[in-house]
């Protein structure tokens, strides 16, 4: 036998309320009016007689009554499952959460977490059910409604932590529907252990369990929690002497720390330490390491950053997967006798960050089959569109998915048939009223402009245009720059798979300043990579993402070597912890979970290769955050009104306290112990009225024989 509330045993103090009540004597004399008596000597009345209980069996009852009161309010339970006597609240339909994010791998959590659950299947009934779900990101329900322990401890047994981050919604929605599904007869609970991170918790999942559900969370926490983490990594390209070069650049933060360390932080290549520095860190704070630039020759190389393991080893490195950029070719054609540096602007603007814009101007007005097929972008400065063969060729290297520039200037002239291929309609050249016009509106969200979209990101305001051509805008045709007199100054229109852009001034010093001003240089560059279809490459994925690998458009991280994917040849995809995913040969999409970090490296059955197609894929940082939130702020907004919220902290005697708190509410013997105190209360008032009814008529009796002169 056990109690939830000792301390009401205290109460058994108000037993002495019926012994003094029957020891209390309660005489009843009779009032006898006699004459003056102020010459009598008044002598005290003193009496002898001990005191004596004379209803044993009313006392009894009272005492009793008031005994088993003090029991049901100290809420005492059996801690046998077996015995079966006050067990009215019928089984319980248990559902345990446990999370399995990647920060109950911080220390010993996972370990105490699979105790607490241990425990919770441990002291069910024979009666009783439990679901085991399991909290990341998602949800998975291992095992669901069953009365059977050992498949339930056995589950548990087999769980580990995964490399996801902690998301509550899915989980709780997940035990929702488990207990919405539940009998009637069954009492709902549910159990979530989990460290409580904050950041998982947004407060609009809509999760509310059913009427009646007891929420219980247990806490797995620790005193402190000092941990670092690689938190992100910049990759920087730059050229020199010819070689792709990448400069590596770390950010590394502390958190919870009681005093100043010295880290060791290390890039690896291809699996091969190159650089080591030593990164000084206050008990909270971060610092940034740059690493001296490396060359980069060969397709797929992995690199990694780590520093040295502490208790959250999965946030301690970095991965990612680089390959050589391709220089997006460029041809200029400025005609035989071009304006005096017509292209030189352009020419000089064609090095980036990210990639090479291998520019070629040449003095002619059309290029050949072979030139086009090795071209990602033509530009035509200030000349008129091909006639003949030429723009047939130039029509359908557009079509094709090449890109195509117009920079009109003097010599640009209209021509039948542009209509179908331009944006829209130009007209002769024309100076600006007041002098000069200016950039009025951008279309901030298009990619030509979107490095501008943030604020004192560029001001294109600045540059004055003296001359330009109006642009009359065709349906297919879209405006994406405006003067501030309203003409158009950029226009755009899809032509197939590729792009044909209409700059309706000059790109030199002559009709504008545009090419002095600092806006320029990134101007060029926006527009180089829209036309080219460049896309920015991703070095690496998040835990919990989807790829297609038969998906060409989402595989330009690998510098456009899609082709070595192809559909109709079977792969397999090697994850970092040893397994494999086969991605046999389909004409649908081939779809790679990452739920692992390291690397993927995929390629045909069977085969080797030295630079195999390769993804590097690292844990959310986010998760690395390990400040928790208050427990009963989830279980108040989850719980059902009407229902108590059970909140603890972890540890084990949170659980012996639980499982008490379980067998007492299933069993509610304080439910028969209030029946049966009222019972004898009712009972004590029956006796008492009739005792007291007898006594009043024997004392009347006893009246009747008293002389009248007493």
């Amino acid at each position: 036998m056990g109690l939830l509330a000792p301390l009401f045993l205290l109460g058994l103090a108000g037993l002495v309320v019926p012994i003094v009540v029957h020891l209390t004597e309660r005489q009843r004399r009779q009032v006898v009016d006699f004459p003056s008596l102020m010459f009598l000597r008044q002598i005290p009345f003193r009496s002898s007689r001990r005191k004596k209980i004379h209803h044993w069996a009313l006392l009894a009852i009272r005492a009793l009554a008031l005994a088993l009161l003090v029991a049901a309010f100290s809420r005492p339970f059996f801690e046998n499952d077996v015995v079966g006597i006050g067990s009215t609240g019928g089984p319980r339909e248990v559902v345990v959460v446990l999370d399995r994010s990647y920060s109950m791998g911080y220390g010993d959590r996972w370990e105490r977490a699979k105790t607490q659950a241990r425990e919770v299947f441990e002291g069910l009934g024979a009666q009783d059910r439990a679901s085991l779900v399991l909290m990341s990101r998602g949800a998975e329900a291992v095992l669901r409604a069953t009365s059977d322990r050992d498949r339930l401890l056995a589950a548990l047994d087999t769980t580990s932590v995964s490399a996801d981050g902690t998301l509550y919604g899915p989980a709780l929605k997940l035990a929702q529907t488990i207990l919405d599904e539940s009998e009637p007869q069954y009492q709902r609970e549910v159990v979530i252990i989990s460290d409580f991170q904050r950041n998982g918790w947004k407060g609009d999942e809509g999760v509310t369990f059913p009427p009646g559900t007891l929420v219980s969370p247990v806490l797995i926490s620790d005193e402190t929690t000092p941990n670092a983490t690689v938190a992100s990594v910049t990759l920087r390209r730059d050229f020199f002497s010819g070689q792709e070069r990448m400069t590596a650049e770390a950010r590394v933060v502390r958190r919870g720390g009681e005093a100043p360390v010295d880290l060791s932080i290390v890039l690896e290549i291809d699996g091969q330490e190159v650089q080591t520095q030593t990164v000084h860190l206050e008990s909270t704070g971060s610092a940034v390491v740059t690493f001296e630039a490396f060359t980069l020759s060969d397709v797929y190389t992995r690199g990694s950053i780590r520093i040295d393991p502490d208790a959250l080893p999965q946030d301690d490195e970095f991965h990612f997967v680089l390959s050589p950029g391709r220089a997006m070719r460029t041809i200029v054609l400025e005609g035989a006798n071009p304006q005096q540096d017509a292209s030189f602007y352009i020419e000089t603007a064609h090095i980036s960050e990210e990639a090479s814009f291998d520019v070629e101007v040449r003095r002619s007005t059309s290029l050949s089959a072979a030139d086009l097929a090795s071209t990602d972008v033509v530009i035509l400065n200030d000349i008129p569109f091909p006639q003949g063969a030429a723009g047939d060729r130039l029509r359908r290297f557009v079509e094709e998915g090449g890109g195509l520039l117009l920079v009109l200037g003097e010599r640009s002239a209209w021509q039948t048939g542009l209509e179908e291929i331009l944006p829209g309609r130009f007209g002769p050249a024309r100076n600006h009223s007041r002098g000069a016009a200016r950039l009025g509106r951008l279309d901030r969200s298009h990619p030509v402009f979107e490095a501008f979209a943030g604020p004192r990101s560029g001001d294109f305001s600045r540059a004055r245009f003296f001359r330009s051509r109006d642009l009359e805008l065709v349906p297919e045709g879209r405006g994406l720059a405006w003067f501030d007199d309203g003409s158009v100054a950029l226009a755009e229109r899809r032509l197939g798979e590729g792009t044909v852009l209409v700059w309706t001034s000059t790109m030199d010093r002559y009709w504008n300043d545009l090419a002095v001003q600092p806006v320029f240089l990134p101007f060029i560059h926006g527009l180089m990579r829209h036309l080219s279809g460049y896309q920015e490459r991703v070095p690496w994925f998040t835990i919990g993402q989807v790829l297609d690998l038969a998906d060409p458009a989402g595989l330009v991280f690998v510098a456009d070597r899609e082709t070595e994917l192809p559909p109709d040849v079977d792969l397999v995809a090697l994850t970092p912890g040893g397994g494999s995913v086969a991605l046999p040969a389909t004409a649908g999409p081939r779809f790679l979970e990452l739920e692992e970090p390291g690397f993927y490296p995929v390629r045909p059955p069977g085969t080797n290769p030295a630079r195999p197609f390769a993804v590097a894929v690292n844990v959310d940082v986010a998760e690395s955050e390990l400040e928790a939130m208050d427990p009963e702020e989830l279980a108040a907004a989850v719980a059902p009104r009407e229902t108590g919220v059970v909140i603890g902290a972890g540890g084990e005697t949170l659980s012996v306290e639980m499982q008490e708190r379980n067998q007492e509410r299933r069993q509610s013997l304080w439910r028969l112990l209030m029946v049966a105190a009222l019972v004898l209360l009712l009972i004590e008032t029956a006796i008492s009225n009739w005792i007291s009814r007898t006594t009043t008529t024997r004392f009347e009796h006893g009246r009747s024989y008293v002389p009248s002169n007493t």
